[in-house]
C-alpha cells in the first residue's frame, strides 16, 4: 500500500494510463489508500491544477492537460502507424505472409495506444496499402509495399 495520498494516486493512474474523458471512482482509491481526508484533499489540488475534474459524485475524470502530465502527449497518428509497421518488423513478418492481429493489438494496448489511436491509423496503413485483409477473419496480410516501407524506414 502506497504511504502517501499522492503516492496511490499516481501510481493508481500510472498503472491504468487513464486518457483524457476516462473516469476512476473515489472508491477505486480508497482500497490504495486508507486516509479518505489526505484523498480528497489531493484530489481537490488536482482538480484546482486541472489535471482531473469532478464527473459526478465520487467519479473523477482525467482532463488533457492529466494526461499529458502523467503520459505527455497522445501519440500522434504518425507515431501509431510507426508503432504498429514497427510491431509487425519485430515480429518477422514478411511480404506476402498472414498475421494474427489481436497480439499485435494487445502489444500496441500494453504500450499505451488505444483502440481510438489504431482504428485510423490501420485505416492509413490500409489505404497505403501496406497491409491488406487475409481470407481468414483477424488476419492481415503484409504486401510487398508494407514490407519495403518497414526495410527503408517509411513506415509513417
Amino acid at each position: 500500500m502506497a504511504t502517501t495520498a499522492v503516492e496511490a494516486i499516481d501510481h493508481f493512474i500510472n498503472a491504468r494510463g487513464f486518457r483524457e474523458g476516462e473516469t476512476f471512482s473515489f472508491a477505486s482509491l480508497q482500497i490504495r489508500h486508507p486516509h479518505h481526508d489526505e484523498l480528497r484533499a489531493v484530489l481537490k489540488q488536482m482538480g484546482e491544477d486541472g489535471v482531473i475534474e469532478d464527473a459526478s459524485e465520487g467519479v473523477y475524470k482525467m482532463t488533457m492537460a492529466g494526461y499529458a502530465k502523467y503520459f505527455g502527449a497522445p501519440p500522434s497518428e504518425d507515431d501509431t502507424i510507426n508503432a504498429i509497421m514497427t510491431e509487425i518488423g519485430t515480429r518477422g513478418i514478411k511480404a506476402g505472409k498472414s498475421f494474427i492481429w489481436a497480439p499485435v493489438q494487445e502489444s500496441l494496448t500494453l504500450k499505451r495506444f488505444r483502440e481510438g489511436d489504431l482504428k485510423p491509423a490501420l485505416e492509413k496503413i490500409f489505404a497505403n496499402r501496406w497491409l491488406e485483409k487475409a481470407s481468414m477473419p483477424g488476419f492481415y496480410r503484409l504486401t510487398d509495399a508494407g514490407f519495403t516501407a518497414l526495410n527503408t524506414g517509411n513506415a509513417g
